[in-house]
Order: structure tokens, then C-alpha cells, then sequence
């Protein structure tokens, strides 16, 4: 399967691709900070891609380097900005807050998918990733909440030709005395990672246009 991960110069995004590098796939990472990404593609040893996927003239320059063929798109957003305490926070900072996690996490995945979208063959899979639980009324939340009703929005596009979009969010918290299965403990990278492992299977193929939680086991209710 050939699986493209972006936010390869994120510890998340390097450890989706180091995932589904382990479960037999040949992987391409992207990222716009080069250094990082060079050295995640030289530990994991697989091709790498520099561009900055909320900015529409980056995407263009690369075009011709991407994939012609793809059987699965990870979107992992890229934080380039440190948000600090949000009770600091001026006007200009409560605006930029709001404008790179729209970004980031939105803008990244609807560029990525408009551009990557003819490449996916049929039976795909696209995967956009809510790395952490955001607090009531940030504007993270409202960017999660942004993302499931794209997602939902795009099955009916890329439905007809077999392809399943889903996203993928971290949950609040663990149910105490919860380990999954195994006696320690997943990270949410590895949850994530095995989830989106799973989309990508025959077994998940009825799954689409749906946000799912990765928790640790902690209440449906709590998400």
C-alpha cells in the first residue's frame, strides 16, 4: 500500500509513519521544516517531501514531485506557532490563535486533499488527525468541530469511487485502572497510529465520514 503521512517533522506524524512503515507500506512523509524532516526520513528510512501544505504556492511547486499513486492520505497538522497561556492572551493574539489552529489542522487537510485527491485509487482511505482534546469553547474545539463536518461533507465526493474519510481525535482522558490490552499503557500516538492502521483495512471499509476517539478506554460521554 503506498501511504502518504503528512506533519512528518512532528513526533506524531513520525510515529504514523514509522506504523504503517513497520506494517509493510511504503511510506512518503511531508512537512515544511526541512532539518526535521530529513532526519525523520533518514531514521525511518523512507522518501520525504518539503512543502508547507496551508500554503497553496508551496503545494503548487511540488506538484510534480508527489505521489501519482495513492492508496492512503494521513493528515497530521504541524503546530509552527507556541500559543503560550491563553489568559495572557492580547486581541492580535487571540486572532492568531484562531488563525493557526484553522491552519494547521483545517486548511493543511483541505489543501492536501484537493490536491492528493485524483491520486488516491479506488478503495482508499483519507485520515485527518485531532491530536489533542481541546478545551471547551477554544478555538480548537471549534476547529475539531470544523473537521468532522468536513469530513462528513467529503464522503459523498469520494465515495463514489470507494474512498472512506475519517478522522481521528484524541478523547479527554483514561478510565483509571484502563490499559488497553496490554498491562502498559498505549500513547495516544500509538492509539491513533493502530486506529489509522485499521481504517485502512477491508475490515473498516464501512466506516466513513466519522470522527472516532482514541482514549484509553475513558467514557464515550466524556468526548
Amino acid at each position: 500500500m503506498e501511504v502518504l503521512v503528512t506533519g512528518g517533522d512532528t513526533d506524531l506524524g513520525r510515529t504514523i509513519a514509522a506504523g504503517f512503515r513497520d506494517a509493510g507500506h511504503r511510506v512518503v512523509i511531508t512537512g515544511a521544516r526541512r532539518a526535521d524532516l530529513e532526519v525523520a526520513a533518514k531514521e525511518l528510512d523512507v522518501d520525504a517531501i518539503v512543502f508547507d501544505n496551508t500554503d497553496p504556492a508551496s503545494l503548487e511547486d511540488v506538484r510534480g514531485q508527489l505521489p501519482h499513486h495513492l492508496d492512503t492520505v494521513i493528515n497530521v497538522p504541524a503546530a509552527r506557532w507556541d500559543a503560550g497561556d491563553p489568559r495572557a492572551y492580547s486581541l492580535a493574539d487571540h486572532a492568531m490563535a484562531w488563525r493557526h489552529a484553522l491552519d494547521s489542522t483545517v486548511l493543511s487537510a483541505v489543501l492536501t486533499v484537493q490536491i492528493l485527491g485524483d491520486h488516491l485509487r479506488s478503495g482508499g482511505s483519507i485520515v485527518t488527525v485531532i491530536p489533542a482534546p481541546p478545551a471547551d469553547g477554544s478555538a480548537e474545539a471549534a476547529i475539531k468541530a470544523a473537521v468532522a463536518d468536513w469530513t462528513a461533507g467529503q464522503t459523498g465526493h469520494f465515495g463514489t469511487r470507494g474512498i472512506t474519510v475519517n478522522a481521528i481525535a484524541a478523547g479527554r482522558s483514561a478510565e483509571p485502572g484502563y490499559d488497553g490490552l496490554s498491562r502498559k499503557a498505549p500513547t495516544v500516538a500509538e492509539e491513533i497510529t493502530r486506529l489509522a492502521l485499521f481504517l485502512t483495512t477491508p475490515a473498516a471499509r464501512h466506516i466513513t465520514g466519522q470522527t472516532l476517539h482514541v482514549s484509553q478506554g475513558a467514557a464515550a460521554s466524556w468526548e
